[in-house]
C-alpha cells in the first residue's frame, strides 16, 4: 500500500511540475499601460529664457516632463517646488546620457517674478551645470496642462498647504506622452516620486515600442478589380465625384479633398437617437487632431434629410456643438445624390424609413478616407472607445 501511495503521489507532483513548466513557457507577461490623467485642450506657445518661441506642437514627438522651479533653488529649500539635486541625479543624467531617453524633454517654468528673470535663469543653468537643450526653461508661469481636473481638484486653483506656495501645481511634475496626454503626476519634493519618474518614462517607451511592433498597415477596402494598366495590377474602389454645399454656404467638391485624409459620417440634425453621440465623438476626434497639430485632415458629415437640413439649419446645428468650421463640412444638397454617394461611394446604407426613429435609416459608421479617396476603415461612431483608434489610424495615413 505504501508503494502504491508513493507512486500516486509521484504521479500527482510530476504532473503538477510539468504543468507549471508548460505554463511558464506558454504564458506571456501582461503589459499594463500607464494610466491617463487628462489631455491638453488646445496647442499653446511659450517663450524660453533665450527669447525663442516654442510651440507645444514642436514637442509632439517627445515625451515631456512639465514642472516649476525657482532661481533660488537649491540654496533655499523653502523656495524650491522640487528637490533639484534629486531631479538632476535621477532625471537629468538619464536625459543626457541614456540613448533610450533621446525623445524625452523637460519644460520647467520659473515661478519667480523678477525683472531680469531670463538672465537669472541663464545664471541658474550655469551654476547648476545644466547645459542640455533637452531641458527647456521658461519664465512663463502658466502652463495649460495644469488646468486639468485631477482626482483631488485643479492644482492650479488650489493653494499649497505644505510649503506655502501660491498654487499646489507648483509642487507637481506632469509626464506627458507623444499624444499630448497626461500619463503621470508626481509631487517631486519627494525622492520616491522622483525615482518613479524614470521608471514610468521607461514604461511609456515600452508601450510605444509594443504598439509599433503590433501595428499593421490599414487595409484598402471596397471592391477590387484586375487592371493591367495600373501599378500592381489592382484597381481599388475610389469615392466617386461629389459636390455639395456646407454649413457656410460654400460649395465643396471631391477635388478639394484630394491629398487630404477625411473622416466621414452620415447624420441628420433632427435625429433623436445616434446622431448627437456621433457628432460629439466626431468633435472629440477633431479636437484631438488639433491637439496633436495634425494637418491635412478634413471632417465631412452628409445629412440624409436635406429637405429640412438647409444651410442655415446646419450652421445652427454645427454651432450648437461648437465645432471648428475650418476643417469640418456639414453637407446638404440633392437627396438622391447623397443617398447614391453613400451606397455606391462610401458603401453604407441610408434611406427614408417611416419605421426608423426620426424617419431616416442611416449608418452609424465613421468612414476613414485616404489621400487617394480610398476607404481605409469603418468605425462605430457611437462608441467613444474608438476615438483614440481613429486618431491613430489618421496618423498612419499621414506618415
Amino acid at each position: 500500500m505504501k508503494k502504491k501511495g508513493f507512486i500516486v503521489l509521484s504521479l500527482i507532483f510530476g504532473t503538477f511540475a510539468v504543468l507549471t513548466l508548460s505554463l511558464k513557457k506558454c504564458s506571456k507577461p501582461v503589459f499594463i499601460p500607464q494610466p491617463y490623467f487628462g489631455e491638453l485642450s488646445a496647442p499653446f506657445e511659450f517663450v524660453d529664457f533665450k527669447g525663442d518661441t516654442i510651440s507645444s506642437c514642436s514637442l509632439n514627438d517627445n515625451i515631456v516632463l512639465y514642472n516649476f522651479l525657482s532661481v533660488e533653488c537649491p540654496n533655499d529649500f523653502e523656495k524650491c517646488p522640487f528637490r533639484l539635486e534629486w531631479f538632476k541625479i535621477k532625471i537629468y543624467t538619464e536625459l543626457v546620457g541614456n540613448l533610450g531617453f533621446k525623445d524625452v524633454k523637460v519644460v520647467t517654468s520659473f515661478i519667480d517674478t523678477l525683472s531680469e528673470i531670463n538672465s537669472r535663469i541663464e545664471q541658474f543653468r550655469k551654476y547648476n551645470a545644466i547645459d542640455s537643450d533637452k531641458w527647456i526653461m521658461t519664465s512663463n508661469q502658466y502652463i495649460p496642462y495644469f488646468d486639468n481636473e485631477f482626482s483631488r481638484g485643479n492644482p492650479w486653483l488650489k493653494k499649497d498647504t505644505l510649503f506655502g506656495f501660491d498654487r499646489e501645481a507648483y509642487l507637481m511634475t506632469l509626464l506627458v506622452d507623444k499624444n499630448q496626454q497626461i500619463r503621470g503626476k508626481y509631487l517631486t519634493y519627494n525622492f520616491g516620486e522622483v525615482r518613479r519618474i524614470t521608471k514610468e518614462i521607461s514604461l511609456l517607451i515600452r508601450e510605444e515600442l509594443e504598439q509599433d511592433s503590433s501595428d499593421k498597415p490599414l487595409p484598402i477596402l471596397g471592391n477590387k478589380d484586375y487592371d493591367p494598366s495600373v501599378e500592381g495590377d489592382t484597381a481599388y474602389h475610389h469615392i466617386p465625384y461629389w459636390s455639395f454645399v456646407d454649413q457656410m454656404g460654400d460649395t465643396i467638391t471631391k477635388q478639394e479633398m484630394k491629398g487630404k485624409v477625411c473622416l466621414v459620417d452620415f447624420f441628420f440634425s433632427h435625429c433623436p437617437t445616434i446622431c448627437p453621440t456621433m457628432t460629439m465623438n466626431m468633435k472629440r476626434i477633431q479636437e484631438k487632431v488639433g491637439r496633436e497639430c495634425l494637418s491635412n485632415v478634413e471632417f465631412i458629415s452628409y445629412t440624409v434629410d436635406p429637405h429640412r437640413d438647409s444651410v442655415e439649419r446646419l450652421y445652427e446645428y454645427a454651432n450648437s456643438y461648437n465645432v471648428n468650421f475650418d476643417n469640418w463640412h456639414m453637407m446638404t444638397g440633392d437627396q438622391k445624390s447623397i443617398y447614391e454617394l453613400g451606397v455606391n461611394g462610401y458603401l453604407v446604407p441610408n434611406q427614408e424609413d417611416a419605421l426608423a426613429p426620426g424617419g431616416f435609416l442611416h449608418s452609424e459608421k465613421m468612414i476613414l478616407i485616404d489621400q487617394q479617396q480610398r476607404i481605409r476603415g469603418y468605425y462605430d461612431g457611437t462608441d467613444g472607445e474608438n476615438i483614440s483608434k481613429i486618431v491613430k489610424d489618421i496618423k498612419k495615413l499621414l506618415l
